[in-house]
């Protein structure tokens, strides 16, 4: 998958996201998303899984969205590595989901097989490449899929520190398990946005 061709790029709403898009994935169409629509009300439904469900199965997808830094992590996970400088970018390579719910939770479409996707192999953080002078800070690191990565619950903080989760996002784990549903792969690329906090 290395060198592949990036169908469509996905970023969160904000500036940033959008112009690191535009950059790493400079011949995709570029669509901007936010939290209501990585989380539709009901299963199949929304932007993300009508503009996903557009692409052909096997299609790559870029995927740029904020992440958060927990820090040096504790417990049984190892040591988190310094934080990385302001404009450093994560090649983002899996996911541990913590969140209860995703894009397939709820009523779901009479007549519409009920299937949950295959996760495995569909990140391709070789595809996140450098391009314009942004800077990938390292490949292939997992990340912790949250409900709301600046505030994270009891559960969520616990397991972020007893699995050694250097960052936590979320938005990442829906569109990721949307492609995955429509066969695609995710070229997905994380912005750090200083520390998560947790209610603990």
């Amino acid at each position: 998958m290395t060198g592949a061709v990036v169908a469509l790029a996905l970023a969160a709403g904000d500036e940033a996201s959008r112009r690191v898009a535009g950059e790493l994935f400079p011949e995709a169409g570029l669509l901007a998303f936010g939290p209501a629509d990585a989380r539709p009300p009901a299963p199949l439904g929304g932007r993300l899984f009508e503009a996903l469900g557009r692409l052909t199965r096997g299609d790559c997808v870029g995927l740029v969205a904020p992440v958060l830094w927990c820090g040096p992590a504790g417990g049984a996970g190892p040591a988190a590595p310094l934080p990385p400088a302001p404009d450093a970018l994560f090649a983002l390579g899996d996911h541990v989901n913590l969140e209860l719910r995703g894009p397939l939770t709820g009523r779901w479409p009479a007549g519409v097989p009920r299937d949950f996707p295959s996760m495995t192999g569909i990140y391709q953080p070789a595809v996140v490449r450098a391009r314009g002078g942004a800077r990938v800070y390292s490949s292939g690191v997992v990340a912790a899929g949250v409900a709301d990565a600046r505030r994270l619950t009891g559960f969520e903080a616990r397991a972020v520190r007893e699995g050694g989760f250097c960052i936590v996002s979320d938005l990442l784990v829906p569109v990721a398990i949307v492609a995955a549903y429509h066969g695609l792969k995710l070229a997905a690329c994380g912005i750090p946005r200083g520390p998560a906090r947790d209610r603990e």
